[in-house]
């Protein structure tokens, strides 16, 4: 394969197993699988452990890290391409699941595979990519009100407003038929990372909060360096809310990494406006941001 799974986990180890395995339709021993801890507990660890002993495919890839992690996503990143380098591992990009999102059907590593394979532009024009994201999974791959959620998005005029709100949602058919586009954010929870480009581009930014808009940030960092984003909308995820309320003994920490007003003030900071749908002057205040450099003004003057 072209590409090695990445997952960023802190005390949820039970997902992999009762959520991952078991719902989603696809052989996941047929891909390597890292796994980088954000400094679970010891019980957890233990698990992450037999997780390792019972999947010959699966690592653990941070084992000396004894301490919370600053932008736990990205530096998960940063971990992965380093420890595929030291073990000589040739796969090209990283895909990265939050331990809540799988595969929706059963071609999806194939289908992936050969999109790497066969879209060459990828390995030196795309950071990351993504693809569509559904919540029902009763209902399967059937669009509906909101669903699927394909990336998030601030700058595109009129994204701001409803039905899209800040997502990539509620499209015209034109976007769902289409092989691939180009987005300001994929979907965070899935997104498939370029590893040279990212290794070669991309500063860790050690000073953000948590997990809230790391990768959003991250997908502006390529944007600014003159990579594209994308989606392969006919790709499709499943992102939980039911299935994962059902294991008993999984620990759900509806805080852990989310200091949203930090994490937006940070964000501001970095790239001049605060995100999301809310702020009514949001789009002035990037323009503002842009002025003092004419090769970024190219960014605003795309988005309208």
């Amino acid at each position: 394969m072209n590409f090695v799974v990445l997952y960023c986990i802190r005390n949820q180890y039970e997902m992999i197993e009762e959520f991952a395995f078991k719902f989603s339709p696809i052989q996941f021993d047929r891909v390597n699988i890292l796994i980088y801890d954000d400094n679970s507990n010891e019980p957890q660890k233990n698990k992450l452990k037999k997780l390792c002993e019972r999947y010959h495919n699966i690592k653990w890839i941070n084992q000396n890290q004894h301490k919370f992690t600053t932008n736990p996503v990205v530096s998960s990143f940063d971990s992965a391409d380093k420890y595929l380098i030291e073990n000589n591992i040739k796969s090209k990009w990283i895909l990265f699941f939050e331990n809540d999102v799988f595969p929706f059907h059963e071609m999806f590593w194939d289908d992936l595979n050969s999109i790497i394979e066969t879209n060459n532009f990828l390995d030196e024009k795309v950071g990351l990519f993504g693809f569509s994201s559904y919540q029902d999974f009763k209902s399967g791959i059937k669009r509906s009100p909101g669903n699927p959620t394909i990336g998030r998005g601030c700058l595109l005029d009129g994204i701001l407003n409803p039905p899209h709100s800040g997502w990539y949602k509620d499209l015209s058919d034109e976007w769902y038929d289409t092989d691939y586009f180009v987005v300001e954010v994929p979907n965070w929870q899935s997104v498939c990372l370029n590893r040279k480009l990212f290794r070669e581009n991309i500063d860790i930014d050690l000073n953000q909060p948590g997990r809230l808009l790391s990768v959003d940030s991250l997908s502006h960092q390529f944007m600014f360096k003159g990579f594209y984003n994308l989606v392969f909308p006919k790709l499709s995820v499943y992102h939980d809310n039911i299935l994962k309320k059902k294991i008993n003994s999984l620990q759900i920490d509806s805080n852990y990494s989310r200091n949203v007003k930090k994490t937006h003030n940070h964000f501001k900071e970095l790239w001049g406006f605060y995100w999301g749908y809310r702020n009514k002057n949001l789009r002035s205040e990037f323009q503002n941001f842009l002025n003092g450099d004419k090769n970024c003004l190219n960014l605003w003057n795309d988005s309208i």
